[in-house]
């Protein structure tokens, strides 16, 4: 039997110790549901940033490419992601990223795993 109280506390304990504040915003919509481009502060949240792999293989031919990729997320207590929703934002490093899901982390209500993917803003393509 997992003491789920403990693994709160230590959660929450290493947040505390080496955890950032991440600031997540919505974009506005107007009164027909159309985005109007300005930013809607909804939470803050103290989390640990951390990135895992992605693996991916391109078989074309007689040849096989193997390629990872790094997704970024962000560890933190299930309590606060509640005001966090697929489509709002956040930033890091001057860098934008949106959010594509929250996990809750083996079904106990006490941690949350938000996936983030950066938002590429290059023009003239």
């Amino acid at each position: 039997m997992v003491n789920k109280k403990f693994e709160l506390y230590k959660i929450r304990r290493e947040v505390r110790r080496s955890g950032e504040q991440y600031d997540f915003f919505k974009n506005e919509s107007n009164e027909f549901g159309s985005p109007t481009g300005e930013p809607v502060f909804v939470c803050s949240l103290n989390g640990i940033y951390h990135e895992e792999n992605s693996h991916i293989f391109l078989t074309t031919g007689e040849t096989t490419q193997y390629r990872s990729k790094k997704i970024p997320n962000i560890l933190c207590e299930y309590s606060e992601v509640k005001e966090i929703k697929v489509g709002m934002y956040t930033k890091i490093n001057n860098k934008k990223y949106n959010v594509t899901g929250v996990t809750n982390i083996q079904e106990w209500n006490l941690i949350a795993d938000i996936s983030l993917e950066l938002v590429d803003n290059v023009s003239g393509i």
